[in-house]
């Protein structure tokens, strides 16, 4: 597969794999780093608040939802 690539390809896989070693080595970096940390605590914070993603989040109304689809279609009318 390699020689059916254009060097702009392989470039654009090259810097794709850069980036995902970076953020690889960084998210350990910060894993250690906080690890550490914590270990010199003397109270541990609640695990609900070092955790992302993890807040319920308010189900919306049928009025909201015709709002907001109300206001996405004049957004993208005013742009035609």
């Amino acid at each position: 597969m390699f020689w059916q690539l254009t060097l702009r390809e392989i470039s654009a896989i090259l810097d794709g794999v850069s980036a995902r070693l970076i953020r690889e080595h960084n998210d350990r970096a910060w894993m250690v780093w906080h690890t550490e940390a914590l270990s010199r605590q003397k109270k541990l914070p609640k695990l609900q608040t070092l955790l992302a993603g993890q807040k319920q989040r308010r189900q919306q109304t049928v009025e909201e939802q015709i709002r907001i689809a109300m206001q996405w279609t004049a957004a993208v009318q005013r742009k035609r």
